[in-house]
């Protein structure tokens, strides 16, 4: 262990967490091949196999176990050092890592980076648009826009308005289908599988329609509503500005989604994250009507 590298055990730390080769080279934002010559590397120095292959991926061997948690405990370390010496940055210049959900940054983060960038043209952004949660305290991002009940503790988090969402569909679908009752015609567009949708649509007017379709991305869902393929529960603040969609009549209220803000306690000292972060939710919450559903379009 003490011969190898700070980016050797990052390499095996990635290889950990994405189960595979390809994984970690996309989490390393390295080649395929040099995350397989360094894992080599590394083995041979051990004169021991770190990982076996799976069905289900790369497995730690008991070696691998011995080191994962020293490498976790060296990774602590160093991204703590990072954090406390970027923390002491106190100039409006340089780059900012936001994360945020693709529907999220498409429809409500760009527009508010671009007035961001008109005022602060050294700071440059650096937007990962996924699905996936990014790791603020393994440094993946600097700031973080999250649809979650709660941030984790040791998070620094600044409640957004809540999201609302209702049912919408095309004038067209609404006007040729039945929405209630047994004999119904219209169908809802999944978002999952059947039985975690039977959860919450069974609470609807809409419970005896039947689910057809399953599109997970929220961006390819919305094209598929407007396209008439059925019906769907929507992010407000998105379906109210599509002129092909309207909200069905018989629906209660709006359901809602607590929305937050993260940054990472060592980074909120940072002067462009902290600027950056305070803009962002002064800019979001001058479209709270909009994103609480009080305006139709």
């Amino acid at each position: 262990m003490k011969n190898f590298e700070w980016d050797d055990l990052r390499i095996f730390l990635a290889i950990f967490r994405g189960r595979s080769i390809r994984a970690a080279s996309r989490i390393m934002g390295v080649s395929h091949s040099t995350v397989s010559r360094r894992l080599q590397a590394m083995e041979l120095q051990l004169e021991s196999k770190l990982f076996t292959r799976q069905p289900e991926g790369f497995i730690l061997t008991e070696v691998g176990e011995s080191v994962v948690k020293r490498a976790e405990r060296v990774e602590t370390e160093i991204l703590s050092i990072e954090r406390e010496i970027f923390g002491r940055d106190t100039s409006l210049a340089g780059l900012i890592r936001i994360s945020a959900p693709p529907n999220i940054a498409q429809h409500l983060l760009i527009p508010c980076i671009r007035e961001f960038a008109a005022l602060y043209p050294d700071i440059d952004i650096q937007l990962d648009s996924s699905y996936e949660f990014a790791n603020l305290s393994r440094n993946d991002a600097d700031i973080a826009l999250r649809i979650q009940k709660m941030p984790d503790d040791h998070l620094i988090g600044h409640q957004l308005p809540d999201l609302a969402g209702a049912i919408y569909a095309t004038p067209e679908y609404i006007a040729t289908h039945s929405f209630t009752g047994k004999e119904s015609t219209a169908r809802w567009v999944g978002w999952g599988s059947h039985k975690a949708m039977a959860k919450w649509h069974g609470e609807t007017p809409y419970s005896h329609c039947k689910v057809q379709h399953c599109i997970h991305d929220p961006l390819a869902h919305l094209q598929a509503v407007k396209e008439g393929l059925g019906f769907s529960m929507l992010y407000c603040f998105i379906a109210d500005k599509e002129l092909g969609l309207i909200r069905l009549p018989e629906q209660a209220k709006p359901n809602y989604s607590p929305f937050w803000i993260l940054t990472h306690p060592d980074l909120i000292t940072t002067e462009r994250v902290r600027v950056c972060v305070r803009f962002l939710r002064e800019a979001i919450y001058k479209q709270q009507s909009q994103l609480t559903g009080g305006i139709s379009f």
